[in-house]
């Protein structure tokens, strides 16, 4: 499979996968409206939830990366600039990813 195609297949897949995670989230603010910080900080320190916005915020980014990229790839025109832009998109979604993981691991176990 060629990278473009494979691109384009996981672009589709990211977007199937969060829709549900976008259903949860909503449900998550909702159910959080009006809660203190100690009722939120419980919300998420129940596994599930905590998998839940981990899954949202990395596969979110990963997502965004993609479609960034894309944009730049087929619309930035010249060598250089393209391809810092794509460096920046990668470092920074990698950076966030990094950082929501040990935010979690923060929550979970007090890290």
């Amino acid at each position: 499979m060629s990278g473009t195609i494979e691109q384009w297949w996981m672009q589709r897949l990211s977007s199937l996968v969060l829709i549900p995670l976008s259903l949860w989230f909503l449900w998550a603010g909702a159910s959080l409206a009006g809660a203190d910080h100690a009722a939120a900080l419980a919300f998420m320190q129940h596994p599930l939830n905590a998998l839940a916005a981990v899954l949202m915020t990395t596969i979110g980014l990963y997502h965004a990366q993609a479609g960034i990229l894309t944009i730049v790839e087929d619309y930035v025109p010249g060598n250089a600039l393209p391809k810092f832009l794509m460096l920046i998109t990668r470092l920074g979604c990698g950076l966030g990813m990094l950082a929501v993981l040990g935010l979690a691991a923060k929550l979970l176990f007090g890290a």
